[in-house]
């Protein structure tokens, strides 16, 4: 018998949908719905590899969506849209509206070092929950290995470089899997645990972008070049012929310079602790994905 309905948002996204699998495939699975908050749930989710039980309308832009799609959810997985930055506006109402819905946990993907960066959006929402007195979990992962497969995938796939302006500087890169398990490991848990606790999740190495660009080398059987580009070049190159637009890149300056100052390759135990199995490494997850990179 289900006695538990998760509120999954961002579901078709990295963490999102690793959180779904993992809720999906869990021992207990007879005790939970899992339900997909998406914005438009009259466009097919088929896309979606792992299919929740359910699926409700939920736009964090439109607190309308709110009050449906909160209804009788214990659990929620929320997950920030990148292009949302203005957490008074979107996210203070969600957080309104998950009290009076009465909701028992809030597991909110934040990131690593956000208690010390306060101008993050992160940051803000962090406060925003506690201050709400939801019970919550603080995930604080650092970089995503998936952001090679995704947001650097074409300079891999077409040019054979790594594109980033990061220096010699070491990143402590997280496999993606990894956080969906730990979050829902504790949008699962029968104790308080995870209640009221944060989590900073890393991989068990941190590496410079030459030795990323050295593992893809051998997994791919060609060479993949660190270009390390300065940051003027970098947005030239992103923003002006690639099209991304000026706000995100800016942001991965940003993130990239964190790298650059050294800033970026702290390790914890937290992931091995939590899932009692070392993180996945970069080769690992380089080999397992190794066909996105394929010309």
């Amino acid at each position: 018998m289900k006695t538990e309905r998760i509120l999954v948002t961002g579901a078709s996204g990295n963490v999102g949908l690793e959180t779904l699998r993992a809720l999906i495939n869990d021992a207990t699975r007879e005790r939970f719905e899992v339900i997909a908050g998406v914005r438009n749930p009259a466009k097919p989710i088929a896309t979606i590899p792992i299919q929740p039980d359910g699926t409700v309308a939920l736009d964090f832009a439109n607190s309308a969506t709110f009050e449906v799609a909160l209804r009788g959810i214990d659990r929620v997985l929320l997950v920030r849209p990148p292009q949302l930055a203005d957490v008074a506006l979107y996210f203070k109402p969600f957080m309104e509206a998950m009290k009076r819905a009465s909701v028992r946990q809030v597991v909110f993907l934040s990131l690593q070092g956000v208690e010390n960066n306060p101008v993050t959006p992160h940051h803000k929402i962090e406060k925003l929950i506690v201050d709400s007195g939801l019970p919550y979990t603080f995930l604080r992962p650092s970089f995503f290995m998936q952001n090679l497969s995704t947001t650097h995938r074409d300079e891999i796939r077409l040019r054979n470089e790594i594109f980033v302006p990061a220096g010699n500087g070491r990143t402590s890169f997280i496999d993606v899997q990894d956080i969906g398990e730990v979050a829902a490991l504790s949008l699962t848990s029968q104790t308080n645990e995870f209640i009221n606790q944060s989590y900073e999740l890393t991989g068990s190495e941190a590496l410079t972008y030459s030795e990323v660009a050295d593992v893809l080398t051998d997994v791919l059987g060609r060479k993949i070049t660190y270009r390390n580009p300065s940051i003027l070049q970098f947005i030239w190159q992103k923003w002006h012929k690639e099209t991304v637009p000026l706000g995100f890149t800016l942001t991965m300056v940003a993130l990239y310079t964190v790298a650059k100052l050294g800033k970026a390759a702290v390790l914890t135990q937290e992931t091995e602790r939590l899932l009692n199995h070392p993180p996945r490494t970069f080769r690992q997850f380089a080999e397992a994905n190794r066909s996105v990179w394929m010309p």
